[in-house]
């Protein structure tokens, strides 16, 4: 019994780390298109910040969302998310 609890943690572990690095893999493609579409904007002299697009991004998650996390949760990581690809956003100019 003892062993076949371990086992099957061990196997949600291994399940865990390979959807992290999953999670690593898509969170730096989605900030690697960021940065292509930052360079359009910049090159056709168009703001980086679109309030609109943001709140569409926002209902967009929020209807992918099929749980268990709640849609509050969702947004709050997706906040997240945006502040640190603005962060990157802005070190790319330094």
């Amino acid at each position: 019994m003892e062993d076949d609890f371990k086992e099957k943690l061990k196997g949600y572990r291994e399940e865990i780390n390979k959807t992290d690095r999953g999670i690593v893999d898509l969170l730096n493609k989605r900030a690697e298109i960021v940065l292509l579409i930052k360079r359009m904007k910049e090159k056709h002299d168009m703001p980086l910040y679109d309030a609109k697009r943001e709140e569409d991004l926002m209902n967009n998650i929020v209807s992918y969302n099929k749980g268990p996390l709640y849609n509050d949760n969702i947004v709050q990581i997706f906040e997240s998310i945006l502040r640190n690809v603005q962060i990157l956003e802005k070190d790319e100019t330094l």
